[in-house]
């Protein structure tokens, strides 16, 4: 196994960590999800997989670690991107970037592969338990409904991965059903039913 020394020396988990997600993200372009196993991460990875196992007890730990480090670079990028937003609209500001998220979404080759059908069964469970994920959304939520409690911005953040993750693995007929879906169902409660006509 190549750069097996690198790992003894290195003793700061992040970037160990962050070095076998590098790989898991390889492979899962090449391989697909489900053809990825704990002896294929530790070989790309360069470590042994007792090594992989100290950093993540098993494939799901390692699953939630991966999607919860790459919906936040999604996140970052669209938020970057719709930073001169600011003046506009609350509610077509929003409304432009959850469809901008499902568009980063689809165009990132190692995220998209995660919402193709033999897939979905990992991508419910993901967004029914990625604590990453959760905080991403319930943040999101109280941006919008500041007047919400904590428990209730938590449950509507965890609605509003589902509604996108709906959208992700069952696309719409196109950009413009999609733009309608979330004007009518999620902007509603996002906004305090404000939305947008």
């Amino acid at each position: 196994m190549r750069g097996m020394t690198g790992w003894l020396a290195d003793d700061r988990a992040e970037l160990a960590s962050e070095r076998i997600l590098d790989a898991v993200r390889l492979l899962f372009m090449e391989r697909g999800v489900h053809g990825v196993g704990m002896n294929e991460i530790a070989e790309s990875a360069g470590c042994s997989r007792a090594t992989l196992y100290r950093y993540f007890d098993n494939r799901h730990a390692l699953y939630v670690a991966f999607a919860g480090r790459e919906a936040r670079q999604v996140i970052e990028r669209v938020w970057r991107a719709r930073a001169e937003d600011a003046g506009r609209d609350t509610g077509q500001r929003l409304l432009d970037t959850l469809v901008d998220l499902l568009a980063e979404v689809r165009k990132t080759p190692h995220v998209a592969v995660w919402f193709e059908p033999n897939n979905v069964g990992i991508v419910a469970q993901l967004a029914n338990s990625s604590e990453v994920v959760d905080v991403l959304a319930t943040g999101f939520v109280a941006e919008y409904r500041p007047d919400l409690a904590d428990s209730a911005a938590r449950r509507l953040g965890q609605w509003v991965v589902r509604a996108m993750v709906s959208l992700l693995t069952l696309p719409g007929e196109g950009e413009d059903e999609e733009r309608a879906i979330l004007r009518e169902f999620v902007l509603p409660l996002l906004l305090d039913g404000e939305g947008t006509r």
